[in-house]
């Protein structure tokens, strides 16, 4: 070192004074580029640094393309005054030009003084220095090789590589490069609270997505809905993009390789949910899956892919709602049930169920193919650990039904109604069909002939053709006024009200179980989030209907009940008149028959209640006391009571349509009502025209009355003869007791 160099500096130390008083102004003139490329254009120039040899050659075109071609060597390379120069110099400061980006790096990862200490020229290179959007991965290669690499292979980086420039590269993700930042800061980009955000920048960008064809516009979108979205956006843990498709290993869908490939998903989900993958392994989808069977469900098939919900949600596809239909999508397509030999029905079947009726009319609680089947474990019945072996199947079911036995294995489960399956529920319900549609079939025909026969005597009546024979039926040739009877007592007009009330309401409210989306019953299902309501109400009608027959049965000992009881009893006259009444309403007779107090019409009516009430009842109870029912009687008995329950209560409320309702309302005798079960009183002339008999009778003991009987032992004629009873003065009505009756 030149001794004029050395004493300068000396005196530089120990005499600041001197040394700031010596600087010049202006910057002495340093040494040129082309200086220094005499030196450094050496390529064998080097420099030992701890043991090792440092290239210090420099590329002129490099140097002199680079961004700071254009500045001379000494504005970064400070202390050189002339040449040879220093053997050791100031290191180079970056800051004195780039303070912007200097004050950020060293809060960054990178600069932080615990970081790795990563100097400018390892990132930006130390005399070749590129503009910074050129730089691409080459930046991070040096100390990021593996990560480099492995981000060359993911979809971004061979989209990049194919010319891609939206494709997402380093800095894209982790952020500026200057701020990049560990991933656990809050406030770095690839920080788990903020992964979906960055992520979303692009494929939130519906324009990008439609121009590069994304597969799925909305993954974004649907992930913020998602169980984890939502979970990570309250801070708790839940997964974000990169757990599911990996950091920088990115790839395809259809790429085996990639974490989301179908075979590839259940490890996927495993890193979080290890119990769950652990039981799917070793159930029938796992299994399936190992052995091959690409279909076999996954974890997505279920749960969703970006869109998965927590199973309490109800826009969960593994909700109680829906669970069944998405254990459907699969079970009941028809090239996978038939590939793989699945039985198919199984939706049906348990839709058609109590369960399956329960979770549609929106219960929480019903079983559904989850409760039984299990949720990850899913066995065949076949295997000892499944859920539903018979050895198991009691317990099963006895999460819900506490003291179940060996009774509940004791029948099929999914009940199809099959001769070959099932054949005593097969055959109950086509001889309950048969039944249906000749009972009420035969109803409809017998009141569409009475209809249509009054309608015509009515025309005739009111001159639209010549009187016919039996024209004057409409007022029965009665003259004066009007009197009324007594036909139902108070007593029985109160037991005929509470079999009415409860049966209507055990209609609406059974009815509602079983078609609980129609619109009639959707709204009465809608007041509540399950089938509590509904099922109390329907069992407290059911136990006030039993109350009116009870109350019937204590009633039927009276004097008045055993009239009625004896009046009802089937005779061989009804039969009689029943061909009688068709050959009249079919034009064969002029004359309808004579019927007594109570005609093969109420009859009919009257022991088809007790059989139903009776039948419904005995079923009710059984369906109601499942429990109890099983501990003594096979499954199969209950599948039976269910169908004949539902369709005994088809044949009840279409024979009271067509036939009770016909004959009290749209008759064209009453209509628009028959008021005796309101008021319990009969007209005369309904009386006369619809019991002739019973009012012949009465006939006869009104013209023999006790009052009559002392006006002819007295002699005495008063008004030239017997009064009627009922007759009023000034002709107003009045009610006149059956004296013939109870």
């Amino acid at each position: 070192m030149p001794f004029a160099l050395v004493l300068g500096l000396l005196l530089g130390l120990l005499v600041p004074g001197f040394a700031g008083a010596a600087q010049p102004s202006q910057p002495a003139a340093g040494p040129t580029n082309e200086d220094c490329l005499g030196c450094h254009a050496d390529k064998s120039l080097t420099k030992d640094v701890q043991g090792k040899k440092v290239s210090l050659f420099v590329e002129e075109a490099g140097l002199k393309a680079s961004v700071h071609g254009r500045l001379a060597c000494t504005a970064c390379h400070s202390g050189i005054l002339e040449i040879p120069h220093a053997e050791k110099l100031p290191p180079v400061a970056c800051e004195k030009c780039h303070a912007k980006m200097a004050i950020p790096y060293k809060a960054s990862v990178h600069g932080r003084p615990d970081g790795p200490q990563v100097a400018c020229q390892d990132c930006h290179g130390s005399h070749e220095v590129t503009r910074a959007g050129k730089l691409g991965t080459t930046p991070c290669l040096g100390c990021h090789a593996d990560t480099v690499q492995t981000y060359l292979g993911s979809v971004h980086g061979k989209a990049r590589a194919n010319g891609v420039l939206e494709a997402a590269q380093c800095r894209d993700c982790h952020g500026a490069v200057h701020e990049l930042r560990p991933q656990d800061d809050l406030a770095s980009p690839v920080n788990r609270a903020h992964m979906a955000d960055t992520c979303g920048r692009c494929h939130a960008d519906r324009a990008l997505v439609e121009k590069r064809g994304i597969p799925i516009p909305r993954a974004f979108q649907l992930y913020q809905e998602s169980v984890h979205g939502r979970a990570v956006k309250a801070g708790k843990a839940g997964a974000t993009c990169n757990d599911c498709h990996e950091s920088h290993d990115l790839r395809r869908a259809n790429d085996p390789k990639s974490s989301v490939y179908r075979e590839n998903i259940p490890r996927t989900c495993a890193k979080c949910h290890k119990a769950e993958a652990q039981e799917y392994q070793g159930s029938i989808h796992g299994q399936a899956l190992a052995n091959g069977v690409t279909k076999s469900p996954v974890c997505i098939d279920c749960h969703g892919e970006h869109s998965i919900r927590a199973t309490q949600d109800p826009g969960s596809r593994v909700s109680v709602a829906a669970v069944s239909k998405t254990c459907a999508s699969c079970h009941e397509a028809e090239g996978i049930s038939e590939k793989y030999g699945i039985p198919s029905g199984r939706l049906d079947t348990y839709a058609d169920s109590y369960h399956g009726l329960a979770v549609r009319g929106g219960s929480r609680v019903a079983a559904n193919c989850a409760s039984c089947h299990g949720v990850h474990d899913i066995r065949p019945s076949s295997d000892p650990k499944s859920a539903i072996s018979r050895t198991n199947l009691p317990a099963t079911c006895g999460k819900c039904h506490p003291g179940a036995g060996e009774n509940f294995a004791k029948g099929a489960v999914h009940v199809a109604l099959t001769a070959q399956e099932e054949p005593i529920l097969y055959y109950a319900r086509r001889f309950y069909l048969l039944i249906i549609v000749a009972t009420i079939g035969g109803m409809a025909a017998h009141n569409g002939l009475d209809f249509f026969m009054k309608m015509r005597r009515e025309y005739r009546r009111r001159g639209g053709s010549a009187a016919a024979p039996g024209a004057d039926e409409g007022n029965h040739g009665l003259q004066g006024a009007q009197r009324w009877f007594e036909r139902m007592t108070a007593f029985e007009r109160w037991q005929h009200g509470l079999l009415a009330v409860s049966f209507l309401v055990l209609v609406y409210t059974g009815f509602a179980l079983k078609f609980p989306e129609h619109w009639l019953f959707a709204w009465f299902v809608s007041l509540e989030n399950g089938y509590a309501l509904r099922g109390n109400i329907h069992r407290g009608a059911a136990l006030v209907l039993v109350l009116a027959c009870l109350i019937h049965v204590v009633y039927l000992p009276t004097r008045r009940g055993r009239f009625h009881l004896q009046a009802m009893l089937p005779r061989v006259t009804d039969v009689k008149e029943v061909l009688q009444n068709l050959g009249y309403l079919l034009g064969f007779r002029s004359e309808p028959p004579r019927f007594d107090r109570f005609s093969y019409i109420e009859k009919a009516e009257y022991w088809a209640l007790i059989w139903g009430s009776v039948v419904m009842a005995a079923t009710g109870f059984m369906l109601w006391f499942e429990n109890l029912t099983l501990q003594y009687l096979p499954k199969w008995a209950t599948d039976l009571a269910t169908i004949i329950h539902y369709y005994e209560a088809w044949l009840a409320t279409l024979a009271i349509i067509v036939w009770h309702l016909y004959y009290v309302i749209f008759n064209p005798d009453v209509y628009p009502m028959n008021w005796t079960w309101l008021t319990g009183r009969i007209p005369e002339e309904m009386f006369r025209h619809e019991h002739p008999r019973e009012y012949e009778r009465w006939l006869a003991t009104e013209a023999v009355t006790p009052d009559d009987q002392a006006d002819e032992a007295g002699g005495a004629g008063g008004s030239g003869g017997p009064e009627r009873p009922g007759d009023q003065p000034g002709g107003e009505a009045a009610t006149v007791p059956q004296t013939q009756m109870p």
